[in-house]
Formats: C-alpha cells, sequence, structure tokens
C-alpha cells in the first residue's frame, strides 16, 4: 500500500466512522429524545443501519491488515458512493445561491 493510499483510506475511514457517530446519535436521541415514541421496527432500522455500518468499518479494516488495499478501499467508499446523490444535490444548492427560483 503506497503512501497516498494509506492516507486516502484512513481519510475515507475517518469520514465513515463520522456517518456511524452520526447514525448513533440520531439512534440515541430516537429512543431516549424528549419527543421519542420508539417502536420495534423504529430500533430494527436502526440497529440494522448500525451492524451495516459496523461490518463496513470493520470489513475495511480486515482487508486492509490482510494486504488487499483495493478491497479495503471499494468497502471504505459504499457509504461515500450511497450518499454521492445527496451531496451532489447539496452541491448544487449550494451553488446556486439564494435569489435562484425553484419553480
Amino acid at each position: 500500500m503506497t503512501k497516498t493510499t494509506l492516507i486516502l483510506f484512513w481519510v475515507i475511514w475517518l469520514i465513515d466512522v463520522l456517518i456511524a457517530l452520526f447514525g448513533y446519535r440520531e439512534f440515541i436521541n430516537g429512543i431516549f429524545g424528549r419527543y421519542a415514541a420508539p417502536s420495534t421496527k423504529y430500533v430494527l432500522f436502526w440497529v440494522a443501519l448500525l451492524l451495516a455500518a459496523l461490518l463496513i468499518i470493520g470489513g475495511s479494516l480486515y482487508f486492509k491488515n490482510q494486504g488487499q488495499p483495493a478491497t479495503a478501499m471499494r468497502v471504505a467508499c459504499i457509504p461515500l458512493v450511497l450518499a454521492l446523490p445527496y451531496i451532489l444535490w447539496m452541491a448544487v444548492v449550494l451553488v446556486s445561491g439564494k435569489s435562484t427560483n425553484w419553480r
């Protein structure tokens, strides 16, 4: 693994961890928040999402430690690829400015 690839991997991995921490915060807020009324479906949904995030984080580390950097990068990039449409939409909104007519 080259130094550039290693740095890129850790940056992407850190973004994945931040996404997982944000999801955990939303889960805790939904369970114990001021207006919380959690149902079984809600809890199972968030547990599945958090387990998926844990698998992505752990899987990417496993592949990196096994000497498969390309697979580790692919696994670590899954959340970024899924978030790409939202990121592009937010870029359009930010570039458009306040005076844009959305009709």
